[in-house]
């Protein structure tokens, strides 16, 4: 996990907090209130997500069981969970070039969801480009001919990837 700031104990400190230390901080009534927000995904398992250029980002997972957290993406949109090993490349093969790069980036700056869990597991839709509505107004202009480029995985508890991440054909 990379380090990232981290409240602990009322003093700001730059630091890698354990998955212990994370969890408790993420407790705290400041990731109850704007720009974050907590979330069940089932299971004794919750989301912190945050507000970053303005969209709801999924940042922290949270296991109410083992009383642990993980950073799932960090301030800058990068996925931390999930490595480059975890992408069925062959199945990226025929898309452009750009959705290739941002899945080999680990970017995350398009809508990235994480869905309820089940039995320990949870999939996970993570958007490479979004589809032309992304870019519309609210009076409807700017729409793009974009067709949504999707990776599907699933995600354990800890938001290791559990198999590998696929493209979803529309």
């Amino acid at each position: 996990m990379k380090t990232f700031k981290f409240r602990l104990r009322h003093k700001q400190q730059e630091t890698t907090p354990t998955p212990h230390d994370l969890y408790k901080e993420l407790r705290s009534d400041t990731y109850e209130q704007y720009p974050y927000e907590r979330r069940s995904l089932d299971e004794e398992m919750f989301v912190v997500n945050q507000v970053i250029d303005g969209y709801w980002k999924p940042r922290f997972l949270m296991d109410a069981r083992s009383k642990t957290a993980f950073e799932f993406m960090n301030a800058h949109e990068v996925l931390q969970t999930i490595g480059t090993n975890d992408i069925d490349w062959d199945s990226l093969k025929h898309l452009p070039e750009y959705a290739v790069a941002t899945a080999k980036a680990l970017d995350a700056h398009y809508p990235t969801i994480i869905h309820a869990y089940d039995n320990g597991l949870a999939q996970v839709s993570w958007t490479l480009n979004p589809d032309g509505r992304y870019y519309m107004d609210e009076d409807g202009f700017g729409m793009t001919d974009d067709i949504e480029i999707r990776l599907i995985g699933t995600i354990d508890r800890t938001g290791k990837a559990t198999d590998k991440f696929l493209y979803e054909q529309p």
